[in-house]
């Protein structure tokens, strides 16, 4: 789990880590979508945190002048998120998909939300705690991410609920 005491290498991994994590819920909840809006935008969002994933190994392979690019390569493929982005546990979320399967669609962009929301805040307090001014800065373009997926799902929201 990230803490404002964690360097920039460990963050970058845990951070990978949570993307993935978040990138796979999305690519469920787009498998599982009714609508085509509501399957092009978690789709959309799946992308972004790909491309979030890729930003993020950059930095690492980076930091480590590529010389560890094998060694990333298999860690991409190995490593298994135990948590999503603000921290919420894979096993919760998995839950929640098999209870409900995106019966309502509504729904899955409110759970979506919350989790944006929960990373959003979690990027924003590691940025007030953090010891390195690497970290600092890293935690300030995470939140600068995640305030952007809030701001399309709320407008994902409100198109759902002015088609419904």
């Amino acid at each position: 789990m990230l803490t404002g005491k964690a360097g920039l290498l460990d963050s970058l991994i845990e951070v990978y880590t949570m993307e993935k994590g978040t990138r796979e819920f999305y690519r469920r909840a787009a498998e599982n979508a009714h609508l085509d809006v509501s399957r092009e935008a978690f789709r959309e969002l799946a992308k972004w945190e790909e491309e979030h994933m890729g930003y993020v190994q950059y930095l690492y392979q980076s930091l480590m002048e590529d010389r560890e690019f094998t060694s990333f390569k298999e860690f991409r493929q190995r490593v298994r998120p135990d948590t999503l982005e603000g921290g919420i546990p894979v096993r919760d979320i998995e839950k929640w998909l098999e209870e409900y399967s995106f019966v309502d669609e509504l729904g899955a962009i409110i759970v979506a939300l919350k989790m944006e929301a929960r990373a959003f805040a979690m990027y924003d307090g590691l940025r007030k705690e953090a010891e390195d001014p690497s970290v600092r800065a890293l935690m300030e373009e995470l939140k600068d991410w995640e305030e952007g997926h809030i701001r399309y799902l709320k407008d994902l929201r409100l198109k759902l609920t002015e088609t419904s």
